[in-house]
């Protein structure tokens, strides 16, 4: 933080109230290090998976005197507090270089029953320089503690994504890969570590207010279905297209053979199996439409057509809820993208609304552009070659839009798991794919988040994935969903 910011906040509000952030929103010095409000950001998205609520996070202050630290006073008429290191402009200047630093961090002790499933925490862009910290959190007295690294900022660059606005390998759909990730490189992508630090802090809270109770955090479910492909109208084109652009020439033959017999329908009837496993199991789902014109990764399906017109009114009958899903052409292409979501809006008749972005094309700037015109959320960050916490988390949150320096207003809902990648990329069996989505149920389920996963009607044609789809759901029968209206509104 630069001299004017802290001597700013120093005169003005050496005690500074959670609930007014607004007073931090400055840009950020490039020299010295991110601004305040990138660290009053990271501690809100600590706090609240911690489970601190809303009207208690409004009594912290914080404290911004301390050259080195920030302290967070917890407990207004007291001096219980957490404080977190700064990150030095030499730490800083590496992160701006690209060099990013994991350090590996303990519980404290007498840590509860959950850290069996959480053997340590991982942390990037650590402002330690030794890859072991110790604890996380560590007690200087009754009535403080220290935490051991810059964990706030540690927390925004990774909800951010910010390594993915450096130079990297791209694939041949200028997609960031897992492969490019330091969570594969470093072996947590498996984890949802900003979730994970929440319970740390949890643990500091208890500790500090043996009174306070966390509010509950319980599994929750959204499944969600892009209709990439519905046959209709029949395209000769589009069939041989299969083998060209997926290599699927018995995707091909089928629908070759489909007017024949007479069954040109076969992609509506599996959406509409898909949907119906969902209520059959008291589980939330969404289906999300596409608006684009034929191309060579777009099917170009027309939205007026009398079978999807029926399909949206089954839809609508059973209250399934309908988004967007714009098409490949629509990465890094504003003004495409505006249009197919006007397109779409119509179709729906719906302007809150949200969705993911075909083939998951989709970098950081991507929020910005969502966020322009007004989506509500979005649920594309999520590697398209291998499942996991692409963004270290499965809790939704409105991400932090680092060229802009603000928080966004649309909800990010990180997408863990798609039938695409399991099956074309991680080219797992059935049983090993069976095996990965429940240990992200499990993950999940440990730090009170969001399991999602997207599942395309195409997929059901193969009875091996059709059986670890309905086993998935059979486990997840009756869980909650989450309500993304009450959340944005």
């Amino acid at each position: 933080m630069d001299n004017t910011e802290h001597s700013l906040t120093a005169s003005a509000a050496p005690a500074y109230n959670m609930a007014s952030p607004s007073i931090f929103r400055g840009s950020v010095s490039e020299r010295t290090g991110p601004s305040a409000a990138v660290v009053v950001y990271g501690l809100e998205q600590l706090a609240r998976r911690a489970g601190v609520t809303e009207e208690a996070l409004r009594r912290w202050r914080i404290d911004w005197t301390q050259r080195d630290y920030v302290t967070v006073f917890i407990q207004p008429g007291t001096r219980k507090r957490v404080r977190f290191p700064r990150a030095s402009g030499v730490t800083w200047d590496d992160i701006q270089a690209s060099k990013f630093r994991v350090s590996i961090a303990e519980w404290m002790p007498g840590a509860p029953p959950k850290c069996e499933s959480i053997p340590d925490f991982r942390v990037p862009f650590s402002s330690s320089p030794g890859a072991r910290v110790g604890a996380l959190f560590a007690a200087d007295s009754p009535e403080s503690f220290t935490c051991a690294v810059d964990l706030p900022l540690a927390a925004t660059l990774t909800l951010a994504r910010y390594e993915e606005t450096f130079p990297a390998p791209r694939d041949t759909h200028g997609r960031f890969p897992a492969s490019s990730s330091i969570a594969f490189h470093h072996g947590f992508l498996h984890r949802p570590i900003v979730d994970e630090y929440g319970l740390a802090l949890e643990q500091v809270l208890e500790r500090l207010l043996p009174a306070w109770r966390p509010s509950p955090r319980s599994l929750r479910v959204k499944i969600s279905h892009d209709v990439d492909e519905i046959g209709v109208p029949f395209s000769l084109r589009g069939a041989a297209a299969k083998t060209l652009r997926h290599g699927r020439p018995f995707s091909t033959l089928r629908d070759l053979a489909a007017p024949i017999f007479g069954v040109n329908n076969t992609y509506q009837s599996q959406l509409k199996r898909l949907v119906r496993f969902s209520v059959d199991r008291d589980l939330d789902c969404s289906v999300h439409w596409k608006a684009s014109k034929r191309g060579l990764h777009d099917t170009g399906y027309r939205l007026s057509d009398p079978a999807i017109l029926g399909l949206v009114h089954f839809f609508r009958e059973r209250s399934i809820e309908m988004g967007i899903h714009p098409s490949y052409e629509t990465f890094e292409s504003p003004q495409l993208l505006r249009s197919e979501v006007a397109t779409l809006r119509d179709f729906l008749g719906d302007q809150r609304t949200g969705g993911r972005q075909d083939y998951l094309r989709w970098s950081p700037p991507s929020w910005s552009e969502w966020d322009a015109i007004g989506i509500s959320y979005d649920s594309s960050v999520g590697f398209a070659d291998q499942t996991g916490f692409r963004a270290g988390t499965c809790i939704p949150y409105r991400p932090w839009l680092w060229r802009e320096q603000r928080e966004a207003n649309l909800i990010e809902i990180p997408l863990l798991a798609m039938d695409s990648m399991l099956r074309g990329y991680m080219k797992a069996a059935p049983a090993r794919a069976l095996a990965v989505l429940r240990e992200l149920i499990v993950r999940c389920r440990s730090v009170g988040g969001v399991f999602t996963l997207a599942w395309h009607n195409t997929s059901l044609f193969d009875s091996g994935y059709t059986v670890v789809y309905r086993a998935v759901l059979d486990e997840l029968a009756g869980t909650p969903k989450y309500d993304w209206r009450a959340a944005s509104a």
